[in-house]
């Protein structure tokens, strides 16, 4: 007999737990098999030892089977993730952060300087859009050249909120009828007609 073979069967039952040994005193297995319930802590030996007996296969691939069938938690190699530690000194990402907060505070308050002139500018561009969307004449050429235009004028003077404003266009975006052709303007189809 080898000595290795003597080695190996002495240290055969080494991590198995009593009761798992105690189911596997009255049968033949390999080496091989030990070697896969090792790597299962004690309830999940004994519950893989009673599955092959039961089974009438106390195999290695029937070991290697339970093995990779049993939940990491139950498994002695499995270790748990490491909780991310944070990258980088703790002293950097403040000053860091406070930069980025310092930075944020003075986009805020040049909007905030900025808010008032460009509110008047737009009450005043409302008002002379709503003059100029008024003048029948004026109307009835954006309306025969450029209706889209005359249609985003119509929505800045019916407009009292940038919300109003995206809700309205999102309705109209939705009600417009499905046949129309946005690529073949009014006029050239009309100047095509009168051309015959």
């Amino acid at each position: 007999m080898n000595l290795s073979t003597i080695n190996s069967r002495i240290t055969l039952l080494h991590g198995i737990c009593p009761r798992a040994t105690e189911l596997l005193n009255d049968h033949q297995f390999t080496p091989d098999v030990t070697r896969h319930l090792r790597k299962m802590k004690a309830a999940r030996q004994v519950e893989a030892v009673e599955l092959m007996i039961a089974a009438n296969s106390i195999t290695a691939a029937h070991a290697d089977a339970l093995l990779k069938a049993t939940p990491p938690e139950q498994r002695t190699d499995y270790k748990p993730p490491k909780p991310e530690e944070p990258k980088g000194d703790p002293l950097e990402q403040i000053v860091k952060l406070e930069r980025e907060m310092t930075q944020v505070q003075e986009k805020y308050k040049d909007a905030e300087k900025s808010y008032g002139s460009e509110l008047l500018n737009l009450v005043v561009a409302k008002g002379y859009l709503t003059k100029l969307v008024a003048n029948e004449a004026v109307r009835s050429w954006l309306d025969r050249n450029t209706p889209e235009i005359l249609e985003q004028f119509e929505l800045v003077v019916h407009t009292t909120s940038m919300e109003e404003a995206v809700d309205q266009q999102a309705r109209d975006g939705t009600d417009k009828p499905a046949d129309a052709n946005p690529a073949v303007p009014q006029n050239a189809a009309s100047s095509g007609l009168a051309a015959e």
